[in-house]
């Protein structure tokens, strides 16, 4: 899942490419919430999920590319140093690392700055730990935190989540989609569109078809 700026001019040694972006939605009045709290996945043995508070730029992007990197993600390695700072050191924004033991397997980053809302701005793992369950796994544990804790651990006068969203093109894994179905998610728009990927990209399924 990538979440990319407007393509108003191409940077150099990125390219523009159209692609599909869906977006998919949970409601809190939704048929596809239940009307208790989302049950938390069992814990794995040997894993953890661990809130990683204001990271470095420098830090936060190594992570980004790890995951990412492997599907053309762009969106944060584009952002001016000071705009990615100002994201990372706002509470409303939190980052969660899944851990193996000493090695961070992936993460997902959770944007809580508009009211009520929730959104999945960057969710994946690192090419090694993909195959394994992990990321249902993991998708299913933020859904739970998202629908039953407030921003930044905020009090009851802070508003609850009422909706909880995310996007993904068909640039991402091409299991991503399905997997936020079958996780409760419903698509509420889809749009054809320029994103920028670096110059000479190939998605990993181009290149294992030749």
């Amino acid at each position: 899942m990538s979440q990319e700026p407007a393509v108003d001019a191409t940077p150099p040694g990125y390219v523009s490419v159209t692609v599909t972006t869906t977006s998919l939605e949970m409601l809190a009045n939704s048929v596809s919430v239940a009307p208790e709290a989302p049950i938390s996945p069992d814990a794995l043995a040997g894993w953890r999920v661990e809130r990683w508070r204001a990271p470095s730029p420098a830090s936060y992007r190594r992570l980004f590319t790890a995951v990412g990197g492997p599907w053309g993600w762009t969106g944060r390695l584009l952002l001016a140093e000071s705009e990615l700072n100002a994201v990372l050191t706002d509470d409303r924004v939190e980052i969660w690392r899944l851990w193996c033991g000493a090695t961070v397997a992936g993460f997902v980053e959770l944007d809580r700055r508009v009211r009520g809302e929730t959104e999945f701005v960057y969710f994946g793992l690192t090419p090694e730990f993909i195959g394994r369950g992990l990321g249902s796994f993991l998708l299913r544990w933020a859904i739970h935190h998202a629908w039953t804790t407030r921003p930044n651990g905020g009090p009851d006068t802070v508003e609850a989540t009422r909706r909880v969203w995310l996007h993904t093109c068909d640039y991402d894994h091409p299991a991503a989609l399905e997997m936020y179905r079958r996780a409760g998610f419903e698509v509420f728009a889809e749009e054809l569109g320029p994103e920028l990927y670096p110059a000479g990209y190939r998605r990993p399924a181009e290149t294992a078809d030749r």
